[in-house]
Order: C-alpha cells, then structure tokens, then sequence
C-alpha cells in the first residue's frame, strides 16, 4: 500500500474514532442517556478506545448507577475515568453535599478537589467562587488548582470561562503557551492571543530548542490568531513550522477562519487539485461558510470531482452552517449525507449546537 493510501487509511480511523466519541458525548451532554449508552456498547473493539468520560459522569449524576455498572462490565471501563467530568458538575449543579461525600470516597489530592470545585463553580457562572477554591491552597498547590481547573474547564468544552485560569500558567513552558493558545481559540481574543505569541516569540529558535513548540505550540497559535482575526500573523506562524506540520495548523485556519479577506489566499492554497485536495477543500468549504458565502460554498461542493469528496464537503458545509447557528440549513444537508463517518461529524455539530 503507497503511503498516500496508508494515509487516507490512517485517517479514515481517526475520523471513525472520533465519530465515535462525539455521538456518546453528544447525545450524553443532550440527557439522551438510553441512547448513549447504547451506542457506547455498540462501539466496535477496534475502537474501544473511545472516551466515554461524559456517559460515566452523565449516568453518575443522574444516579443511574445500575446502568453504569453494567456499561463498565461490558465496555471494560472504569468508572474513575468520568470523575474529573462529575466532580465539577456536581459543584455546578449546586449539590454541595453529594461533592464532599464524592471527594471522601476518592484520594483526590487537595489541589485537584479545589481544582473540581473551581471548574465548577465556573460553570455555575460564580467566577468569584472558582477562584476562591483556588486561593485557598498554598504554594505549588495552587497553582496545581489553577492548572488543573483550566484542566477540567477543557473537558467540559467551555474554555471560554478560562481566562482567569491563565495567571497560574507558567508562559515560559510549552505547556504553559499551549494553554493560553487554547483558552484565546476558546475566547477569540486578539490581546490574549498577541500575548500567547508573545510567550512563543522567536518561534524558530525556541522550536530548535524544544520540538514541542513546532510541533504542538505553532499550531495552536495559528488557532487563536485566526480566531482573533488576525490572518496575517497566522499565515506568518504557518510558513514558519515544519511541512509536516502544516497540515494541523491548515485545520485550525480552516476551524476559525471567519474573514472574507483570507478568501483569495484560501482559495489559491486550498481549492486546487493535488495531495490531499478533497481534505483542502472540504477546509475551503468551511471558510467559505463561516466568512458569510454559505451560497459560494454550496456551488463548491456541486462542483466536487466525485461522491466522495461531495459527501466529505458537504459535511465540512453542514458543521460551518451549524457552528454559524443556520441549523434549519445544516440538519437537512446533514442528514443527507450517505456516508456514516461524515453524518455522525455533521449531525453531531447540529446536534451541539441545537444544545447551545
């Protein structure tokens, strides 16, 4: 097999892998618990390796433990794995009581307790509260609690409230720059992510000293400048990583992209044929939505070469026109779609953002 069909191989797992995941968070996050769970025992063994942390922490707080109990017997789960999701929930949800008889039944240490209490009360809108939990550790503790509630924050999707997490980040580490660029992609803030560029600054030479900035840092960076809507410096980070490299930061432009000034580079960079052309433009699709041409993306998509690219882009269109809130667009085209991997990425997006 050539290595471009390896490729497509390798990723066609990952795309299935990730369906996976999505449909039982999804439908979890939703209350749809009875089909959760159902799908999360139906997952293939090839691919049990799938995350069903939000299920665990779903059925916990709804105490369905019976239900719980039987889906870890079969999945061969454990139900630790749903903790650091159900712990901040539980303070969410306000039940106080239930979250100190959780944490006695752990041996969670402090910080990560006031880590949990702090995720929480974030999500309860309390930021005051959050960062209370957190100041009252000491030392290396907490910025322990800071990190690791920025932690919990990102698996529960919502590191827009993060922001204040920051100052317990140390920016002179990969993981530190790394987090802020995340939290910027989350909050789409231009000061955020000129200082999270500032932190990686120079890039080349602190990649030459640390492979994680090329290969993790860079990409994230192109996220949160484009979610700022600052292209060129995105663009500028992008010609400046490794080519191997490119291809995750090309997502991420794609993921954020909201400009119709970028079109004419995307379309020069994305829309022509050659390696990896139906990914390019399913991405070109994408951007093409979120900048406000949802017509000039529709006409893209008809043009596709064959079937398959056509079903690919138009799952690209489906979860654009979702992420930019034209559901009553995107669930018809979306469910449309023929091909199981691409449906599940597109129903999903409509699904998340029907939630919202």
């Amino acid at each position: 097999m050539s290595s471009s069909n390896d490729q497509a191989a390798n990723d066609r797992f990952l795309d299935v892998w990730k369906s996976w995941v999505e449909i039982v968070k999804t439908s979890a996050r939703a209350g749809e618990l009875d089909f959760s769970v159902s799908t999360a025992k139906a997952i293939d063994e090839k691919f049990k390796g799938a995350s069903i942390a939000d299920l665990i922490s779903a059925l916990k707080l709804s105490g369905r433990e019976a239900d719980l109990a039987e889906l870890l017997k079969q999945t061969g789960g454990d139900e630790k794995s749903g903790d650091m999701i159900f712990g901040p929930a539980l303070i969410a949800a306000g039940r106080s009581d239930d979250f100190k008889a959780f944490a006695a039944s752990r041996n969670y240490s402090p910080y990560d307790l006031a880590a949990m209490e702090a995720a929480g009360n974030f999500l309860a809108g309390k930021p005051d509260l959050a960062q209370a939990s957190i100041e009252t550790q000491h030392g290396s503790y907490r910025r322990g609690a800071g990190v690791n509630a920025l932690g919990f924050l990102s698996m529960a999707d919502r590191l827009d409230l993060a922001e204040p997490l920051l100052k317990y980040q140390d920016l002179d580490t990969a993981d530190g720059v790394e987090a802020c660029a995340r939290v910027a992609q989350a909050t789409k803030g231009k000061e955020l992510a000129e200082r999270c560029l500032a932190a990686a600054s120079p890039l080349p030479e602190k990649t030459a000293n640390d492979g994680a900035y090329g290969y993790a840092i860079a990409p994230q960076l192109v996220g949160a400048l484009a979610a700022a809507g600052d292209w060129e410096q995105a663009l500028d980070i992008l010609r400046q990583i490794p080519p191997d490299v490119q291809p995750t930061a090309v997502d991420k432009l794609a993921r954020f992209a909201r400009s119709p000034e970028l079109l004419p580079t995307a379309r020069k960079a994305l829309g022509s044929p050659g390696p990896m052309a139906q990914k390019r433009g399913g991405y070109l699709v994408r951007m093409l939505v979120l900048a406000g041409q949802a017509d000039e993306a529709e006409k893209f998509v008809a043009a596709a070469p064959d079937d398959a690219a056509r079903q690919a882009w138009t799952g690209f269109q489906a979860e654009a026109l979702a992420e930019a809130g034209d559901t009553a667009r995107a669930l018809p085209l979306a469910a449309g779609i023929t091909d199981p991997v691409s449906k599940a990425h597109a129903l999903c997006a409509v699904a998340k953002a029907l939630k919202n």
